[in-house]
């Protein structure tokens, strides 16, 4: 999974980059063009656990590969993202917009004052007008070269939706659709989550900002931090991290909450697949069939499908050994067309 950083200069955004994913990335170096990339292991105890039971060569978790676009600092412009930015964020399949909630006069924000709900709403807009552009663009190009066939009426309905000031992932798309619109690498039709970056002052505090009435309102997820907390607490041992988040009320560890309230965003979960080589959890979004599932693993596995041997987790771990699961009634055949479940332990019988 692909994500992108993305913000207004000055929103400390590469803080809370930092502060995700354990990287030393410089920031406030205004100006820098260098995205920073970094990649995030989703903790997953089923995966340690399993491990006890295997003893296996290697473990592998699930991963975030987080993108830190660099923020546009030409002067007089107000945009955040230039060509640059849009460019490198095309092949990502989510957004994480920084938006800035902390004081700091010794830090000017690019339009002179904080105002979280205001550069949330404007990132919105800005996203929604690159869309808005290339579609017009292409929509142009299509009546000079007299081509109206199957693409252009999703393209039509994407360009009278942004005209009504609504971004694409708010449009219901056929699965078809969308795979037809794949190659535009629209913004507004990623999935995005707000994160409010916030100052040690509002620990605690009501909805000062606005941030929180404007998620609810665009229908959009918001998780808050405090950036500068967030990377001094990094940077103690691991022992010391929980009673120090105690102390100042601040829950879980970051990268735990923030990587939680992703899945459910995104709508993902992980299966399982265990063994003397490996034990591996890999991502996929709910409701995916089993012989999709195995394409993430590889695309001859899919090709050549016959069958899906299971068991669930807890049932595992009941059991003990994967002989005992079987002998218990645990263990299943399924399909092509089995719903895969969150936890699910796989192995894929096929034939190429």
């Amino acid at each position: 999974m692909k994500v992108g950083i993305i913000g207004f200069a000055r929103s400390g955004k590469t803080t809370i980059f930092n502060a995700l994913t354990g990287a030393h990335a410089a920031v406030g170096t205004f100006g820098a063009r260098e995205s920073n990339v970094a990649v995030l292991k989703v903790p997953d105890a089923r995966v340690d656990k399993l491990a006890e039971f295997h003893k296996p060569k290697k473990i592998t978790y699930a991963e975030f590969q987080f993108i830190d676009i660099a923020p546009n600092e030409a002067a007089g412009e107000e945009k955040a993202l230039d060509t640059a930015a849009l460019n490198a964020l095309k092949q990502v399949e989510a957004l994480v917009h920084v938006v800035r909630a902390f004081k700091n006069e010794d830090v000017m924000h690019p339009s002179g004052s904080v105002n979280a709900a205001r550069d949330a709403k404007s990132m919105e807009e800005e996203l929604q007008l690159g869309d808005l552009i290339i579609i017009e663009r292409r929509l142009e190009r299509m009546e000079k070269e007299h081509k109206k066939g199957a693409e252009m009426a999703p393209l039509v309905r994407c360009k009278e939706h942004l005209e009504s000031g609504k971004p694409l992932r708010t449009l219901d798309l056929s699965k078809q659709e969308q795979h037809d619109l794949m190659g535009f690498g629209f913004m507004s039709l990623k999935p995005v989550m707000l994160l409010g970056n916030y100052g040690e002052e509002s620990i605690g505090n009501d909805d000062a900002s606005g941030l929180r009435a404007f998620a609810k309102a665009n229908g959009l997820t918001l998780i808050e931090f405090c950036g500068a907390l967030e990377v001094e607490i990094s940077q103690l041992s691991p022992e010391d991290r929980p009673a120090y988040r105690a102390d100042l009320g601040l829950g879980e560890e970051s990268r735990v909450q923030f990587l939680q309230t992703a899945y459910d965003m995104l709508g993902l979960m992980s299966f399982l697949t265990a063994g003397e080589p490996e034990v591996r959890a890999w991502t996929i979004h709910k409701n995916t069939k089993a012989v999709d599932a195995a394409a993430v693993i590889h695309s001859d596995i899919a090709r050549g499908f016959i069958r899906a041997e299971i068991v669930g987790y807890e049932h595992f771990i009941a059991a003990g050994t994967m002989v005992k699961a079987k002998e218990a009634g645990h263990v299943r055949l399924e399909g092509k067309e089995y719903i895969m479940q969150d936890g699910d332990i796989v192995l894929f019988r096929f034939n190429v």
